[in-house]
């Protein structure tokens, strides 16, 4: 009877070290896996487009109405606003464009430029607000839109971004850029099959957007499709994008 005991024993203890060393085994792949995807996100990552070309300042004033002092100052302001926007004095030009909402309280594009310098201040908070108030006052001004969406996938709010998003390719179909952030956004969030879709759509308005193909790439790669990430990747630095060629060289080499 002892001994039928004892080989039982045996047997469990066997058992549970056979456990053991599984779960091991699965930590240790586990470990492998998250240290493999820390590398990729050191190396490449989906890229956003911020929109930073001094064309998206707001030149024209937008007043509107009979004029009048207020109007006349407003549009002075407004001015100075943008040049010290050109001149990267972000600082000065926000002062200019929050007395220009103090003259004419109804200027969406003075509040659009207004988040605009501060998004480029870092100032997500205000900019936030800023784009709000300009797209209520304008429900389809697809730039402060756009913007607010990405303050949001800065955030990693991606839900709203997405809305955001969502909302500017509705105003304008053939939005390329919002496609393109959209995509980054559904990459972001592990949705790369959404990605591609969209990245798909921004690289059929615009032939030759470099950034476009080379979130593609990184879409095709998480989804362990090398061949397509590859040719992606030489695509974009083709174009001239730096990142592209700096994934080639580390993951495109024996394809």
């Amino acid at each position: 009877m002892k001994k039928i005991i004892f080989i039982i024993l045996l047997a469990g203890i066997f058992f549970s070290c056979s456990q053991s060393s599984d779960e091991s085994r699965k930590d240790e792949a586990e470990k492998q896996k998250i240290e493999q995807e820390n590398k990729i996100a050191r190396d490449i990552s989906f890229d956003i487009q911020d929109d930073s070309e001094k064309n998206m300042i707001l030149g024209d004033s937008g007043t509107a109405g009979q004029p009048n002092i207020e109007k006349h100052d407003a549009m002075h302001h407004f001015n100075l606003g943008t040049l010290k926007y050109e001149q990267d004095n972000f600082a000065g030009g926000i002062k200019e464009f929050e007395k220009v909402i103090e003259l004419d309280p109804e200027n969406g594009k003075a509040y659009y430029n207004l988040g605009y310098g501060k998004f480029k201040l870092n100032d997500y908070v205000g900019a936030t607000d800023a784009f709000t108030y300009a797209i209520g006052i304008n429900p389809e001004d697809t730039l402060s839109i756009l913007y607010r969406g990405l303050i949001y996938y800065h955030r990693k709010d991606f839900r709203n971004a997405i809305k955001d998003y969502n909302r500017a390719i509705e105003i304008n179909p053939n939005y390329a850029k919002a496609y393109y952030n959209r995509g980054t956004v559904c990459g972001r969030s592990n949705n790369y099959i959404g990605a591609i879709k969209d990245f798909n759509k921004a690289i059929e308005l615009k032939p030759n957007y470099a950034e476009a193909y080379y979130n593609r790439g990184l879409a095709h790669y998480y989804l362990k499709n090398l061949h397509d990430a590859c040719y992606d990747w030489q695509k974009a630095k083709d174009m001239g994008y730096y990142n592209a060629e700096k994934a080639i060289r580390t993951y495109c080499l024996d394809e």
